[in-house]
């Protein structure tokens, strides 16, 4: 899994025009799981995402991956859905 890269400046606006998401990776270590440390842009509020091969732990909230895409994936493509413009025109000929 290729770990994300992120600028994790403080209160960073450049990007999307409100506090850019901070995210931190750990490394698993003897039974702990690999974690992703997200935290809000503006102040120190956080999230923990554990992963392994057979499920995800999301703020603690255990569950097989396939469960997680259920729920998540539509959220993500809201914005996708309102940003395309999706216009058709009539195929019937004009006389």
């Amino acid at each position: 899994m290729a770990v994300l890269k992120r600028n994790n400046r403080f209160y960073d606006t450049s990007r999307f025009g409100q506090p850019e998401i901070r995210v931190y990776h750990r490394k698993g270590a003897g039974k702990q799981c690999p974690r992703y440390l997200v935290k809000c842009g503006c102040c120190e509020a956080k999230l923990e995402i554990h992963y392994a091969d057979d499920g995800l732990e999301i703020g603690g909230v255990n569950g097989a991956i396939q469960d997680w895409r259920e729920i998540l994936l539509p959220l993500l493509q809201v914005e996708r859905q309102a940003t395309r413009r999706v216009t058709r025109r009539s195929r019937s000929t004009r006389s």
